[in-house]
């Protein structure tokens, strides 16, 4: 199997993460605990809209995401096809991994490598368990599942390894995810008008961005074990 194969398997996997969390995001949640200050007096013009919150704001959002969690993944599997350890890999995982790149700055230098031991494991999990798939002959995702992995291995696998919020739940608190909004940009129209004049804002959605990222990672996992499921019956015959 090459590793474009892997790739690809890898890339639907994250591209119906992203979906099932745009989904569960609950922007009047994230509003209202993200902002503070002065500007939480714009969050119900912002709700009166969140339709438009979603699309200029979430959706880009969770796009940053997608593309980073893929081009970590590439990382990854320099890592799987390479005979290095991890530790030879590090900074370039690291360094696309939106997890350790949010890192607050005033996190205690222990705790901080705690954190990112912990993601940095999760990831040398992930390119192991991808190393035969890759060494598979066949040119088809599910067909290699099949050829190197039994059903209970496979489930095992999808339920341990697709679980990306895994390393971080126990340090939201230690991590920001935020952006700016521009209150009039985002409302547009006579919203727009009415947030003209309206200084940006800048919202952290932490801890809705992993409480939705978990509630989808659950979703995809069932997603994943049905499908494979599908694929062993089917192998295996009447």
């Amino acid at each position: 199997m090459t590793r474009a194969a892997v790739r690809a398997g890898f890339d639907r996997f994250v591209n119906d993460a992203v979906e099932a969390t745009a989904e569960h995001f609950d922007v009047a949640r994230a509003l209202r605990r993200g902002i503070d200050g002065p500007g939480g007096s714009v969050v119900d013009h912002l709700l009166n809209d969140s339709d438009a919150v979603r699309k200029r704001v979430v959706e880009p959002e969770l796009a940053t995401y997608r593309r980073r969690v893929v081009a970590q993944f590439d990382a990854i599997l320099d890592f799987a096809e390479s005979d290095a350890d991890i530790d030879a890999h590090r900074e370039s995982i690291l360094e696309r991994d939106p997890f350790a790149r949010g890192i607050r700055s005033d996190v205690p230098a222990e705790r901080r490598e705690a954190i990112v031991e912990g993601l940095l494991e999760r990831h040398r999990r992930l390119g192991e368990a991808a190393v035969p798939l890759i060494e598979a002959p066949e040119d088809d995702f599910w067909d290699a599942v099949r050829s190197t992995l039994d059903r209970e291995t496979a489930e095992r696998l999808v339920e341990e390894r697709f679980v990306i919020t895994g390393p971080v739940r126990e340090h939201t608190d230690a991590i920001e995810m935020s952006t700016t909004i521009d209150p009039g940009d985002v409302l547009g129209g006579l919203g727009g008008l009415l947030g003209r004049g309206i200084p940006t804002l800048t919202v952290e959605y932490t801890d809705e961005a992993i409480r939705a990222m978990g509630e989808a990672e659950q979703v995809v996992i069932a997603e994943a074990k049905r499908e494979i499921g599908r694929r062993f019956d089917t192998s295996e015959g009447p």
